[in-house]
């Protein structure tokens, strides 16, 4: 499981260190990737380049879970750029399982 920022920068860490083909072909090996905390970064060209590889590397071959607190029609703007939006939630939206959970916040049980 990775938190969303956390791969963004292992992302671009990998890239300044030459390495950037070699995780993103890691990370399409795994059987489920977990992203958590979707939603809680700005996604800059470079970021939007860098899911997009990884996403795309995944479809149709290994699993893949977004976890948000952001409803799926706000994720569009969170894209810098609108090609990358499309291309990306069209792989993570359109051949999904969706499940949406309400209910007490389980880190804070008082509230």
């Amino acid at each position: 499981m990775f938190r969303a920022n956390a791969l963004m920068n292992e992302l671009e860490r990998a890239r300044v260190k030459a390495g950037y083909l070699e995780y993103v072909n890691q990370l399409a090996g795994l059987d489920l990737l977990i992203i958590d905390d979707f939603g809680l970064m700005e996604m800059d060209l470079d970021k939007c380049r860098g899911l997009f590889e990884v996403i795309d590397s995944r479809e149709s071959r290994k699993s893949t879970m977004f976890v948000s607190q952001l409803p799926v029609k706000a994720w569009y703007g969170l894209f810098a750029d609108s090609t990358y939006a499309d291309a990306c939630l069209d792989r993570m939206v359109h051949k999904a399982y969706r499940l949406e959970l309400s209910g007490r916040n389980m880190r804070n049980p008082n509230s």
